[in-house]
């Protein structure tokens, strides 16, 4: 067997050399060469402590970080600790780097010999990139795939031509619930009710601690140039079964010492039936059971009466002994373990037969599960693991639909579940055929993920010299704020809705007369940022007594300067004045209905009106509640009458009632009106004022 190489491509660097005996400054770019495919050189002089277990440097640690052909690194600045001088080790001298690993989600740091590194640029002769080209791959593809060519004489890259728009098939996937993540809340959506900004709360969609994602992580999981590694790359794999290379052995390798271990045999055994290949089929059975927190272990049953998608048996025990190692049927809902196991009974009652069903051994949950995959989709163009991921390929189903798991990292993890196997049976350099998608119109910079931390920068509360700013909320970004004359200096002081937030330009202005503005900005824990422009307007009267614009600004209620609105129905007409009153106790009000009757304690409706006395002026204003197009105060059929004669051009609206009738206050009267009036009336939402 040829001796595997290891290549470890250097994306970012600022790089200070070390020599054994001599220090050695040179900006260079490099890739890592590792002659013995076993170990990485990976040392941590500050902690003396490798990232790998190396009894050659006496250093040791629980989990094994694997540098691997493909993997980007960046050369740090110079470190005075040398890990060994030991030349057996390293021939040459070593150089301290930083590497991601994306699937800890962490950064290690470490030493890596000078010896093992080469220019990535000399991978990428003029051969290749003919070959490269020719094949349909994007410039953006040649290097990472020039280093795995060289690595591996024996690959073989297909550039699989989706004919997807990049930015079409990122925002198709995005859509809120088809792709789900667990960990960091920079990666969760907050997009379609996923996310209430207001609350710093996340909406579960799967189990106790799935969310949706955001489209900066499906971004960087369905870009395969992120995945043209050792580790990675195997997701391009064909999943048609080839007895050759995967064994008994293979399969033993990727389930290690899990209990799935002991069924070993029957992945090949189904491997023979489907056609699937059976280092996959281990490899998704220890992704999806392999942690055996799913229904299958063959212990009793009880189904949570939350459960909706199966009424018939709310609350009802099933016998033990039903498997499905694959999780097939599990769903996105909250109840994706007692969906699998319905799926093994053969349905709620049992009558579906198919694929061997129901499966009441391993050995049946195994083969018959291992069909459905053949059958479902190896057979329907989704022969990898990337497309059975994402569906973006095939013409038997809708494009984005029909795919196998919402978790966005199953392709990256199953994929390499199969590398670990081939890896330690030293069958890297066979001869793979690897299926890489390329989009239209991707970008030339490679995706990555997106800032980790809380996305929350909403304000919860704006006060002007402790007083709330009226009418705030954490949405709205422009504020119009009055004060009198005499108020010469404003205290801005704010609260975030998530404390890891932090806030930009509070505390004490000094105040000229007329405009004072104020950008206050919030940062978010991963970096979004939320600027609220905040305009405190000085008044150039001295008498002290507060104008009428000044009164209006300051009363929350929203004004044009001819209309009034923002009024909830029932909103008593007492009510808005006592606020007017409270913002200056000299200013006289008067409420009357649109025939000039004074209104006292009763509700207000389209077309009453409402005139201030203050500061020596007088203005009076219409009211407006949405909906409310005829005027009696009310939300009912008489509305969706009028609004529907309006857009008939039987008979018009106009002023406050043309106005009323614009429901969702987009500046038009159309039949998405006349459904949001005839929502409030039947209760399913109401209309916001």
């Amino acid at each position: 067997m040829k001796k595997t190489y290891k290549y470890v491509f250097i994306l970012i660097f600022a790089i200070s050399s070390f020599l054994i005996f001599s220090d050695v400054k040179a900006d260079r770019s490099a890739t890592v060469f590792n002659p013995t495919g076993s170990s990485c050189h990976l040392y941590d002089g500050s902690a003396g402590k490798c990232f790998y277990k190396d009894k050659n440097l006496n250093s040791y640690v629980k989990n094994v970080i694997w540098l691997d052909t493909g993997d980007k690194v960046t050369i740090l600045d110079n470190y005075d600790k040398i890990p060994s001088n030991n030349t057996n080790l390293c021939s040459d001298y070593y150089v301290y780097i930083s590497y991601y690993f994306p699937k800890k989600q962490n950064t290690y740091y470490g030493y890596y010999c000078n010896a093992d590194l080469v220019n990535p640029n000399s991978a990428l002769t003029e051969e290749l990139k003919t070959e490269f080209q020719n094949a349909g791959f994007p410039k953006s593809y040649w290097a990472d795939l020039a280093i795995m060519k060289k690595a591996h004489p024996n690959w073989q890259f297909v550039a699989l031509d989706t004919k997807l728009d990049w930015n079409y098939a990122i925002k198709s996937e995005s859509n809120v619930g088809i792709n789900l993540v667990q960990g960091d809340e920079g990666y969760r959506s907050t997009l379609g009710g996923s996310y209430d900004y207001y609350t710093d709360t996340f909406k579960i969609f799967e189990g106790s601690s799935w969310y949706a994602v955001n489209s900066g992580t499906v971004a960087y999981y369905m870009d395969p140039r992120n995945f043209l590694t050792d580790m990675y790359i195997f997701q391009f794999e064909s999943l048609v079964s080839n007895p050759e290379i995967q064994t008994i052995e293979g399969v033993k390798s990727v389930l290690g010492e899990n209990y799935l271990s002991n069924y070993s045999m029957d992945f090949i055994t189904a491997a023979e039936k489907s056609g699937v290949s059976s280092l996959y089929l281990a490899a998704l059975a220890y992704q999806e059971v392999g942690s055996g927190t799913v229904a299958t272990s063959g212990e009793g049953f009880t189904y949570n009466p939350l459960n909706k998608k199966y009424p018939s048996l709310h609350g009802l025990w099933i016998d033990g002994g039903f498997y499905n190692v694959y999780n097939i049927g599990a769903g996105t809902d909250k109840s994706p373990a007692q969906n699998s196991v319905v799926y093994a009974m053969g349905g709620a009652d049992g009558s579906n037969t198919s694929f061997d069903r129901p499966w009441d051994t391993m050995k049946k949950a195994i083969e018959g599960g291992a069909k459905f995959i053949g059958d479902e989709y190896i057979t329907k163009g989704q022969y990898n693991i990337y497309l059975k991921k994402f569906n973006v390929i095939s013409t038997y189903w809708d494009t984005f639909g029909h795919q196998y798991q919402s978790n966005i990292k199953a392709a990256a993890d199953e994929g390499n579940n199969v590398y670990r196997s081939y890896n330690s049976l030293n069958l890297l350099d066979s001869n793979f055929i690897f299926s890489i998608p390329v989009y239209n119109n991707m970008p030339e910079m490679v995706s990555t993920l997106p800032n980790k931390g809380n996305p929350n920068n909403y304000l919860s509360n704006l006060k002007i010299n402790d007083v709330d700013v009226e009418g705030f909320d954490g949405a709205d970004t422009n504020y119009t704020i009055h004060v009198s004359n005499k108020v010469k200096v404003a205290n801005i002081t704010a609260n975030t809705v998530n404390s890891n937030a932090t806030i930009k330009n509070t505390g004490k202005k000094d105040l000229v007369v007329g405009d004072n503005k104020f950008e206050i900005v919030v940062t978010a824990q991963n970096g979004a940022k939320k600027t609220y422009n905040l305009n405190i307007v000085r008044s150039k009267n001295t008498s002290g007594e507060p104008t009428i614009d000044e009164i209006v600004n300051n009363s929350g209620v929203k004004s044009d300067g001819t209309y009034f609105s923002g009024f909830e129905i029932d909103t008593n007409s007492q009510t808005l004045v006592d606020k007017i009153k409270s913002l200056n106790p000299n200013a006289v009000v008067k409420v009357t209905d649109s025939n000039g009757t004074v209104k006292t304690n009763k509700s207000l409706a389209t077309g009453d009106k409402i005139s201030i006395t203050s500061a020596g002026e007088t203005k009076t204003y219409i009211i407006v509640i949405r909906g409310d197009t005829s005027g009696n105060g009310k939300i009912d059929a008489l509305d969706l009458l009028k609004v529907q004669k309006h857009i008939l051009d039987v008979t018009d609206l106009s002023g406050a009632y043309l106005k009323a009738g614009d429901a969702n206050n987009d500046g038009k009267i159309n039949p998405l009106d006349l459904l949001i009036i005839q929502k409030h009336i039947l209760g399913v939402s109401s209309i916001k004022q």
